[in-house]
């Protein structure tokens, strides 16, 4: 039963998951994971293979829809070996009690969770198996607070708590712990989902429609129709620009002369191929370069180029602040965390996704 159980987990997490997108699993998913643990425990046997079983679960159907390039296998080798570390851990902090070791085992996947994305850097937090819990902002908006890491502690250490004042003869302490985790969690989210946002300002973005040398042919077209239809911000998609095809003053003449001719900003993808390098240029309604950002995180083995020192871009459109990552920067916190410090309220992301990952980096 132990063994089915973590598998269990496994597979309620990648039902949460695309393509089936049951998110709400998430809340109840790993309360089979706890139960086999604790039972592991009673009988003196080793953990780790739960958290194998589990990590087979929750990968194999994973790569199944999302496909089997080389960032994504290590990606799910990777979590393999961590839910076996995992479970090994967890384990044995369970045994600290009926409520010290729920929440020490939390701390232990948040950890192990953390680790990963640090150590392992093929896709940063857009791997973490919280991330389908997008759907539901409201109710983890309380992440402004903590982070992606709190997240992953809070959805564990309930299931945890509940499994605990299910299996122990006082039921009140691991129940009243898990009600104050909550209540806590559930005022934290309440007070950031109901800030004031500030002004408004409307967006357009471009996608794909030709290659490098062909991108220009139609974007004066679909520039004038995003002014018409009251854009103050156009995006373009990463590297939608080259400047390899052209020189580099052409393409900010050019591209200067869309902005100030429809007299909006432009945040444009551009390859630079002078440096070998990914950047956004931003220009304002004047037509005028106000500043370039350079992709900051490559992906192992798919991107060989230079990458930036991670300098911010710090613009604004008229009373909205403005700044500016790349794709793969989106999946680490250090920029994003960056941008928020300074209280940048708009970021443009413009991405190159192939189809089998866009749902989850857009989730991310």
């Amino acid at each position: 039963m132990p063994h089915i159980a973590a598998l269990a987990t496994g597979l309620l997490l990648f039902a949460a998951d695309h393509p089936l997108r049951l998110w709400w699993l998430q809340l109840v998913a790993f309360l089979p994971f706890w139960w086999a643990l604790a039972h592991r425990n009673q009988a003196g046997q080793h953990a780790w293979p739960l958290g194998t079983l589990l990590g087979l679960g929750y990968v194999a159907p994973m790569v199944a829809a999302a496909g089997t390039s080389p960032p994504i296998l290590v990606a799910a080798l990777a979590n393999l070996v961590q839910w076996s570390i995992t479970a090994l851990l967890a384990a044995r902090a369970l045994r600290r009690g009926p409520v010290l070791g729920p929440l020490a085992a939390a701390a232990v996947v948040t950890l192990v969770e953390v680790a990963v994305w640090y150590g392992v850097p093929m896709f940063g937090t857009a791997q973490c198996f919280v991330r389908p819990l997008s759907a539901a902002p409201g109710m983890v908006a309380f992440v402004a607070f903590t982070g992606v890491a709190g997240l992953v502690f809070v959805l564990t250490v309930t299931q945890a708590l509940l499994v605990s004042a299910w299996r122990s003869e006082r039921r009140a302490p691991p129940l009243a712990i898990a009600g104050l985790v909550v209540a806590a969690t559930t005022f934290a989210s309440w007070l950031r989902w109901t800030r004031p946002l500030g002004p408004t300002t409307t967006v357009a973005t471009v996608g794909w429609y030709g290659e490098w040398d062909r991108f220009f042919s139609g974007f004066d077209g679909i520039a004038t129709e995003a002014k018409a239809r009251g854009a103050t911000l156009l995006v373009t998609p990463e590297t939608g620009i080259s400047t390899g095809h052209e020189p580099r003053e052409r393409s900010l003449g050019r591209l200067g002369g869309i902005a100030r001719t429809n007299a909006f900003t432009l945040a444009a993808g551009v390859w630079h191929g002078s440096t070998n390098d990914n950047r956004i240029w931003f220009f304002g309604p004047d037509g005028a370069l106000r500043g370039e950002y350079t992709k900051t995180h490559l992906i192992p083995w798919l991107e060989d180029y230079v990458a930036g020192d991670g300098t911010l871009f710090h613009g604004a459109i008229g009373d909205t602040s403005l700044g500016g990552m790349i794709c793969q920067d989106d999946n680490f916190t250090d920029l994003a965390r960056g941008y928020g410090r300074a209280g940048t309220r708009l970021v443009a992301v413009p991405t190159n996704d192939w189809p089998a990952i866009r749902a989850f980096h857009l989730e991310n």
